[in-house]
């Protein structure tokens, strides 16, 4: 599935817990974290640079459904918010929250729609 947050396209794929891990080593080919990811499960990964969500397609429809959330939470910090290596207050979190509610549940209704 497609969908626009602040005018940038995304793109939601459900793939297999080895296609995220491989995608994964892949990406941090020259990192110790490399090496982690063998025993690390991911339920979801969003990579801000291509615009693109990965979920673990054989999880429970609440858990994708929590995942995906998540996902889109950090769609949307990378299209709305500057945050080099910036920590956020109680407050900041609480207006990330209320700011992206109706984006992120916009999308979600529409998946789970689509999904069926």
């Amino acid at each position: 599935m497609k969908f626009k947050i602040n005018n940038r396209e995304w793109t939601i794929t459900e793939t297999s817990q080895s296609s995220i891990k491989n995608m994964q080593n892949i990406r941090r080919a020259n990192e110790e974290e490399n090496l982690k990811s063998i025993d690390t499960r991911y339920y979801g990964i969003t990579y801000t640079d291509i615009q693109k969500i990965y979920i673990d397609e054989d999880l429970p429809q609440d858990r994708k459904k929590a995942t995906l959330i998540h996902e889109l939470a950090h769609c949307y910090i990378d299209s709305f918010i500057t945050h080099c290596d910036k920590s956020y207050t109680e407050e900041d979190v609480a207006d990330i929250v209320s700011n992206s509610y109706d984006i992120i549940h916009e999308i979600i209704n529409r998946y789970f729609k689509e999904e069926k």
